[in-house]
C-alpha cells in the first residue's frame, strides 16, 4: 500500500492536503504546524475514530482533541495504491459520531469496493489490525517503546508456528478450556451435575427414613383442604343467588330506561315536526346552502380584518427595528463604498510604517562636526604638539564644521513631519459608524439591508390586507341581504341574517338530540330485551337474608382453583411419598446408584485433570515458540542498531514482552534499555519496530511506516545513519517522516528516491 494524497478537515487542519512520495518522504515543519494531527488523521482514515473513548484527567479522546477548530465536522479523503489499483476512501461525520460514514471506490470510477467498509478498511489496506499497526509501523516519539497485546501476540504466534495467521496457540488453548468448562465451570458442567445427583440420591435415603411422618402430615393437610373447598363451593352458591337478584334489578332498571328514552324521543319529534313534516338534516343542509354565501363571507371579512391588524403591527415592528439600527437613514451604496475603502485602508495600514530617523545618525553627524572644528581651528594639533606652536585657523573648514553641527542638532531635535497614514483614515471611517472593524460594519450593513427589505415587504403586505378587508366586507353585507330574502320561504319568522344562523343552530341541535334520543331508545330497548331473554328467574324478588361471603365471586373462584391445585399437588406428593415408601423401601437400591455415580464422577475428574495438564503443557510450548521468535527479531533489530550506532552496539535482546537489553561491542555485559540514555533507548526500540515491520508487515505490497518526530532524541551522527537507512528501506515500502527539526530534511536532500517537503 502507498498513500498518494491526503485531504483533511481534522483538528487545526482545514481542507489541508498532503502528497507524500512513493519512497521516503521527509516533512520538515515547525511546532504547531499539525504533524501529530496528520499522523492521527491517517490513523483515523484507516481505522476510524473510537466514539466510545472518553476524556480523562490529563488526556483527551481523539474525538475531542481533534475536533475541527472552526466548529465544523471531521471530514477526510485518502487516495492510495493498493494491490496494483488506485483506491479512494472517504470518511465523514454522522451526527455526533465523527468519521462514521465511510465509502471506498476505485479512483476515477463509481465502482464501490464491496468487501471494504469502515470497520475493516485499515486491516484490508495495511494487512494488520489497529493494535498491530500502532505497535509496529506507527512510530511516535512519545510511545516509541513496544508493549505486547493480544492481536500482536496472535500474529507473531501464527507466523512462528504455522505461517498461517488464522491459527494460533491461543485458539488451541481456548478450545481446551471450552472442553474443560464442559466438565466443570463454577457450578455448571457434568462434574457438578453428577455431584448434585449423588447429593439428591443421598437425600432420597433420608426421605425414605422420614416417609411415615410425611405421609401423616399430608393426610392431615388433605382433610383440611377438603373442608376449605366445601366452604368455598357454598360461597359460590350464595354468589349465584345474589347474582340472580342483581339481574332482576337490572331488568327492571333497563325497562324503565327504555320507556324514558322513548318518551324523550317522542317529545323531540314534536319539536322538529312542522305542518306534518318532520325536518331532517337534509332540510337543514338545504337551508344552510342558502345561507352558505353569508357565513363564509363574514368569516373571510373577519379573517381579513385580523390579517390587516397583524400586517399593521408587523409593519410597525419592522419600522421600529429599522429605526433602531445605527445605519438608519444611511444610503446602502455609500456604506458599501466605505466598506470597500475600509478594506483597502486595512491592507495599507498593515504594510506601511511611519518614517523614523535612527537617533545614532544625528549623534554621529555632531561628533564629526566637533572633530572637524577642532582640526580647522588648530586646537587639536595645539593640544597634541604643545601650546608653543599657537592656534592656526582654517576659515572654510570652520564654516563646514559649523554647518554639519547645525544639521546634526536639527536632526536630533526636529521630528520629520508625519504623513496622515491609512490607520488614521481607517479609524475615522469606523468612528463615523460607531464600529470597531470593517467586518462588523459589513455585518451591520447586512442586518440593516435585511431590516429595510423586511419593512418594504410588510408595507406591501399591509396594503394587500387592507384591500382584501374592504372587498370581503362589502361582499359579506351584500350576500347577507340576499340570503334573508331567499330563506323567508322556508322560515317565515326569520327577518335577519343573525336570526337565520340562530334558528338553524337551534333546529340542528334539536335534530341531533332527537337522533341521539332515538338511538338511546333503541339501545335501551335492546338492552332490556337482551336481559329479558337471558333472565331465567320468575321476576319475583326473594327477600330471604343471604350473608355476603368474605370474598367476591372472582376471588372465591381464584381461591377455589388454588385450593384444588394445592390439594392435587399434595395428593400427588402423598402418592409419590407412598410410592417412594413402597418402591424405594430398600436402601440397597439407592446405595448402589450412589456407588455408580461416584465411579463416574472419578472418571470425569480424571479427564478434567488431564485437560488441565494439557493446557499447562500448551502454555509451555507457547513460551518455547516465543523463545524461537525472540532470537530472530533480536538479530534483525541488532543489525539495525549496529548500523545506527556505527558498530558500538552489536546485539540486542528482547523477551516475549519486548523488554529490551543491549550489548556493546567488546563488552561481555548486557545492559537493560531502561538503564541507558533516552536517545539510546529510543534507538533500540526504533530498531525493534523496523525489525517487526520487516518480519510481520512484509510481502509484495507492504504497508507504509509513519514516523512522528521519532528521531528527535538521536544525535546528529545516528540521525544521519537513520535517515540513510530509511531512504534505503523506502525503495521497498513507503515511509513518511514528520520532524520539527530541519536536520532530517537537510540530511535527506540529494538521497535517491527521497522527497523533502518543507513548511
Amino acid at each position: 500500500m502507498k498513500i498518494k494524497k491526503l485531504t483533511a478537515t481534522f483538528g487545526k487542519l482545514k481542507n489541508a492536503t498532503l502528497e507524500p512520495g512513493p519512497g521516503l518522504t521527509v516533512i520538515n515543519a515547525p511546532n504547531e504546524y499539525g504533524k501529530t494531527t496528520w499522523c492521527a488523521f491517517l490513523n483515523a482514515m484507516l481505522y476510524g475514530v473510537d466514539t466510545s473513548e472518553r476524556d480523562k484527567a490529563g488526556s483527551l479522546s481523539v474525538k475531542t482533541r481533534y475536533r475541527p477548530w472552526d466548529g465544523g465536522a471531521m471530514v477526510g479523503t485518502m487516495e492510495a495504491e493498493h494491490a496494483g489499483r488506485s483506491v479512494t476512501i472517504q470518511r465523514t461525520s454522522k451526527g455526533a459520531s465523527p468519521m462514521k460514514n465511510f465509502f471506498a471506490v476505485y479512483t476515477g470510477t463509481a465502482e464501490f469496493i464491496e468487501d471494504m467498509n469502515g470497520e475493516n478498511a485499515g486491516e484490508k489496506l495495511t494487512g494488520v489490525s489497529k493494535q498491530v499497526f500502532e505497535r509496529t509501523a506507527f512510530i511516535r516519539r512519545l510511545d516509541i517503546r513496544v508493549n505486547q497485546t493480544g492481536e500482536l501476540e496472535r500474529k507473531i504466534q501464527g507466523i512462528v508456528s504455522s505461517g498461517d495467521e488464522d491459527t494460533s496457540f491461543s485458539d488451541a488453548g481456548e478450545a481446551l478450556r471450552r472442553w474443560q468448562r464442559k466438565l466443570k465451570y463454577n457450578k455448571s458442567g457434568s462434574i457438578p451435575a453428577i455431584e448434585q445427583e449423588i447429593k439428591e440420591s443421598r437425600a432420597a435415603l433420608e426421605r425414605i427414613e422420614s416417609s411415615s411422618e410425611e405421609l401423616a402430615s399430608l393426610r392431615f393437610s388433605l382433610e383440611r383442604q377438603e373442608t376449605q373447598i366445601r366452604g368455598m363451593e357454598n360461597d359460590l352458591v350464595t354468589h349465584d343467588k345474589l347474582d340472580r337478584r342483581a339481574a332482576a334489578r337490572k331488568l327492571r332498571e333497563a325497562r324503565k330506561a327504555a320507556e324514558e328514552t322513548e318518551a324523550e324521543a317522542a317529545r323531540l319529534d314534536k319539536l322538529v315536526t312542522r305542518n306534518g313534516h318532520r325536518m331532517t338534516r337534509e332540510d337543514i343542509n338545504d337551508i344552510r346552502e342558502a345561507a352558505a354565501a353569508v357565513m363564509p363571507l363574514k368569516k373571510v371579512a373577519n379573517d381579513a380584518e385580523r390579517a390587516l391588524w397583524r400586517a399593521e403591527k408587523e409593519l410597525v415592528d419592522a419600522a421600529t427595528r429599522r429605526e433602531a439600527s445605527p445605519l438608519n437613514g444611511s444610503d446602502e451604496k455609500e456604506v458599501n463604498a466605505d466598506i470597500a475603502r475600509g478594506r483597502e485602508l486595512e491592507t495599507k495600514a498593515a504594510r506601511v510604517k511611519a518614517p523614523r530617523i535612527p537617533k545614532i545618525i544625528p549623534a554621529v553627524i555632531c561628533a564629526i562636526a566637533l572633530v572637524g572644528l577642532a582640526l580647522t581651528t588648530g586646537l587639536l594639533p595645539g593640544i597634541l604638539g604643545g601650546a608653543a606652536e599657537g592656534l592656526k585657523f582654517n576659515l572654510p573648514g570652520i564654516i563646514v564644521s559649523l554647518l554639519l553641527g547645525a544639521a546634526g542638532l536639527a536632526l536630533m531635535f526636529i521630528k520629520l513631519p508625519q504623513r496622515r497614514n491609512a490607520g488614521d483614515e481607517l479609524r475615522e471611517l469606523l468612528e463615523k459608524y460607531g464600529v470597531q472593524s470593517v467586518e462588523k460594519l459589513s455585518a451591520l450593513l447586512g442586518a440593516y439591508s435585511l431590516v429595510c427589505r423586511e419593512e418594504e415587504q410588510k408595507r406591501a403586505a399591509r396594503d394587500s390586507a387592507r384591500q382584501a378587508y374592504e372587498s370581503a366586507g362589502a361582499a359579506a353585507q351584500e350576500a347577507g341581504e340576499r340570503a334573508v330574502e331567499k330563506l323567508k320561504a322556508f322560515m317565515p319568522e326569520v327577518t335577519s341574517g343573525e336570526e337565520i344562523m340562530e334558528a338553524l343552530s337551534e333546529t340542528e341541535r334539536t335534530i341531533a338530540a332527537l337522533t341521539k334520543a332515538e338511538f338511546d331508545a333503541v339501545a335501551a330497548r335492546n338492552v332490556y330485551e337482551t336481559l329479558a331473554a337471558s333472565y331465567d328467574g320468575d321476576g319475583e324478588e326473594d327477600d330471604t337474608y343471604l350473608p355476603m361471603p368474605l370474598r367476591n365471586r372472582e376471588d372465591t373462584v381464584a381461591a377455589l382453583e388454588r385450593a384444588r391445585a394445592q390439594m392435587a399437588a399434595d395428593r400427588s406428593r402423598y402418592d409419590l411419598a407412598l410410592g417412594a415408601q413402597r418402591t424405594l423401601g430398600d436402601p440397597a437400591v439407592i446405595e448402589g446408584r450412589i456407588q455408580a455415580l461416584t465411579e463416574r464422577l472419578e472418571s470425569e475428574q480424571r479427564s478434567y485433570a488431564a485437560l488441565t495438564l494439557a493446557i499447562e503443557t500448551l502454555g509451555e510450548a507457547n513460551t518455547e515458540l516465543q523463545t524461537r521468535f525472540s532470537p530472530e527479531v533480536s538479530r534483525l533489530a541488532g543489525e539495525i542498531m549496529e548500523e545506527l550506532t556505527g558498530g558500538r552496539y552489536e546485539r540486542l535482546y528482547f523477551d516475549k514482552g519486548f523488554e529490551a537489553g543491549a550489548k556493546e561491542s567488546g563488552s561481555p555485559e548486557t545492559r537493560r534499555a531502561i538503564a541507558l540514555s533516552d536517545g539510546t533507548g529510543d534507538e533500540i526500540y526504533f530498531s525493534l519496530r523496523l525489525a517487526l515491520c520487516e518480519l510481520l508487515l512484509g510481502g509484495e505490497d507492504p504497508c507504509p511506516i509513519i514516523l512522528d518526530d521519532a528521531l528527535a532524541n538521536f544525535d546528529d551522527g545516528r540521525c544521519r545513519a537513520a535517515v540513510e537507512l530509511l531512504a534505503r528501506l523506502g525503495k521497498k515500502r513507503q515511509i513518511i517522516l514528520f520532524s520539527c527539526h530541519s536536520r532530517e530534511a537537510d540530511m535527506a536532500e540529494g538521497l535517491e528516491g527521497v522527497k523533502v517537503i518543507r513548511e
